[in-house]
């Protein structure tokens, strides 16, 4: 049994604990998106496993739900940790933006780090399969289907701001 925190719409907590599969109208939890990028500028994707509810088989990026009392940031290491088996320092992670979304709010990170495929240990009932991809590669994933849907409301806005972060 995974607990939440709850939210109202304007992100205040609500004081309130409950499974994350409680959803209720006006109620919102905590998510994160996690997109490591190496020095070639390629992203670290995974492929979903087949036994997922939750688009199986799709490519997509690290995440999960952000635990009751955790903070999302707190999340991007614990879950790169569960699924990759990759090891994340506090300081390489960076927060971009936030969606808030029907039930949930979105923090989206960004890690820099170059990781070796080779060293990923894939948490089998979430991950069958890494690689990193370019943007391209990933938008050409997204337009035949193979790449999950949640990141298209994002995906330009985070490349321009990964862009101009990388800037300074």
């Amino acid at each position: 049994m995974e607990l939440v925190d709850k939210f109202d719409k304007r992100r205040a907590p609500l004081n309130k604990v409950a499974e994350r599969s409680n959803i209720i109208e006006g109620e919102y939890r905590q998510s994160m998106h996690l997109w490591i990028i190496n020095d070639k500028g390629e992203f670290l994707i995974q492929k979903r496993s087949d036994s997922k509810k939750k688009n199986p088989g799709l490519w997509s990026i690290t995440g999960g739900g952000v635990e009751a009392g955790e903070h999302s940031y707190e999340t991007v290491i614990r879950e790169a940790k569960e699924e990759l088996g990759i090891d994340i320092s506090p300081d390489k992670v960076n927060f971009m933006l936030s969606i808030k979304r029907r039930y949930t709010f979105a923090d989206v990170y960004v890690v820099m780090q170059n990781i070796n495929i080779d060293d990923v240990i894939m948490q089998e009932e979430e991950v069958s399969d890494v690689k990193w991809a370019t943007i391209d590669e990933i938008k050409n994933m997204i337009d035949e289907g193979q790449f999950t849907s949640s990141i298209n409301i994002y995906l330009d806005m985070l490349l321009y701001l990964i862009t101009e972060w990388t800037k300074g």
